[in-house]
């Protein structure tokens, strides 16, 4: 699978198994996933499996998947899970319920518990897999519609990766996944770990589409006064240091998600995350200003900034120097 020249695989340090034998990969992949079909698109060919899994908290585990050559795999129902399926390359033919897929490196594919699936991934088509799991996902959901859901959530079965809207998200899983590869361990964090599942969450709802998508938004027209705005920002600049979720804040200023984000963009020229990240990095900033500050990256993992290669740029773009370079003022 591997030689001493090859670059690591995803997720390497979470590896579960490695196995020529189907059986072996099969029950292995269903400890993780549920029961399935598993069969050889051409027989007689020798199967090259792994798989690697990352829990982050308690309800998304991130996972890398291949089976070498072709595989026809029939999961039935997931019941009580998503599943967000990247092919890292080749291809997959997926169908859930009425909806059909060739999902791509490009075009993920998103099926719902509630709805049949089976695929049909093509040769040398790896996969990394976000598992969301279902009670979570629609407490999420609950959150930023502020109401109770009484309609099964069924994801739109496509992903587009490469349009704006899916941007945050495949930025942040790719965060995630060198931030796990890095050996930074976000459980031992375990309210960071908390946060960053529920901004998953939350992102993936707000931009990919789903039945629920039209409620989310219904009432983005709304006209919000500044004061809401206001509220949010007092109660993010008050909370930087704690895991909030854009969910948390919806709590605390009364209104939907879509509500929210289109207020702050309206009245303060970027979303409510957006100014939450730059709070943080004003709150770091000021701390390192002080004598006998802690470390650069201790103060960082303190707003919750895990990965320093993304903190470190995001900290030049806002105030143009390295954080390593902020010092304390000097005496005159």
């Amino acid at each position: 699978m591997e030689t001493a020249t090859t670059p690591p695989l995803p997720l390497q340090r979470y590896r579960l198994f490695e196995s020529h034998d189907m059986d072996e990969a099969r029950e292995s992949v269903a400890r993780v996933f549920c029961p399935h079909g598993l069969v050889m698109l051409r027989p007689r060919t020798e199967l090259d499996a792994c798989h690697h899994s990352a829990r982050l908290h308690r309800d998304v585990s991130l996972n890398y998947v291949q089976y070498g050559p072709g595989v026809q795999i029939d999961p039935g129902y997931l019941q009580d899970f998503f599943l967000l399926q990247i092919p890292l390359r080749g291809g997959a033919e997926i169908r859930c319920g009425a909806q059909h897929v060739d999902a791509s490196p490009r075009l993920a594919s998103l099926p719902s518990p509630t709805e049949p699936l089976s695929m049909r991934w093509a040769d040398d088509s790896p996969h990394l897999i976000v598992r969301l799991a279902r009670s979570a996902l629609l407490s999420r959901l609950e959150s930023l519609l502020q109401a109770p859901v009484r309609q099964h959530l069924v994801f739109d079965l496509g992903v587009p990766l490469d349009t704006p809207a899916l941007a945050p998200v495949v930025h942040f899983i790719d965060y995630l996944r060198l931030t796990l590869d890095s050996g930074t361990a976000l459980q031992a964090g375990g309210r960071l770990a908390e946060h960053a599942e529920e901004y998953l969450m939350a992102s993936l709802l707000m931009s990919a589409g789903h039945n629920h998508s039209r409620a989310l938004a219904g009432d983005a027209r709304r006209s919000l006064l500044p004061r809401v705005v206001r509220r949010a920002q007092d109660y993010m600049a008050a909370h930087a240091e704690q895991p909030l979720s854009l969910a948390d804040v919806c709590r605390e200023v009364g209104c939907s998600a879509r509500a929210l984000q289109l207020a702050f963009r309206q009245h303060a020229g970027l979303g409510p995350m957006e100014f939450l990240r730059e709070q943080r990095l004003d709150k770091v900033r000021a701390e390192l200003r002080v004598p006998g500050h802690g470390g650069v990256r201790d103060v960082a993992a303190k707003y919750g900034f895990l990965h320093m290669g993304h903190f470190a740029a995001q900290y030049r773009a806002r105030f143009g120097e390295r954080p390593s370079e902020t010092r304390a003022p000097r005496a005159s």
